[in-house]
């Protein structure tokens, strides 16, 4: 019986946390995915170019699912590809000045329900939020 309890009380916690709003971000003309690509352009850490297979496991997501927003992003003027010159297969990334602007004008607005949470949690916090969040999902998806 203590074990139903301790899921029904998890349940509840997990039924407030997305009825809270804390995660719920600022409307853009552009889906979070979208964005999601354009900020890891933006901000990766890496000292040499973008290619679509960085963004892929910096997001975790399929090669052939980047490479589907970055055409949409390419399309759309926000994204540039460039073909290397020395392995065709490889493809690097960058933002336009049009996808600059856009990163700049919307970064603040968008990161705040986040920005709100770690103030609130505080380093340490946050940190054990981050590790158990990544542990969720390393277990894959739940039947």
């Amino acid at each position: 019986m203590k074990e139903y309890q301790t899921l029904q009380k998890l349940d509840r916690s997990l039924q407030a946390f997305r009825l809270s709003g804390v995660y719920k971000r600022s409307q853009t003309k552009l889906s979070d995915a979208d964005i999601m690509v354009m900020f890891c352009v933006a901000f990766c850490d890496t000292n040499q170019r973008l290619k679509l297979t960085d963004v892929a496991k910096t997001l975790r997501v399929t090669l052939p699912a980047v490479t589907h927003k970055v055409n949409d992003l390419v399309e759309k003027k926000y994204l540039e590809k460039e073909t290397s010159a020395k392995d065709l297969r490889v493809t690097y990334i960058r933002l336009t000045e049009e996808g600059k602007q856009f990163v700049e004008t919307i970064r603040d607005d968008y990161y705040q329900p986040l920005k709100s949470l770690v103030d609130y949690l505080g380093e340490e916090d946050t940190k054990n939020l981050m590790r158990i969040l990544d542990k969720i999902s390393a277990m894959g998806k739940i039947a």
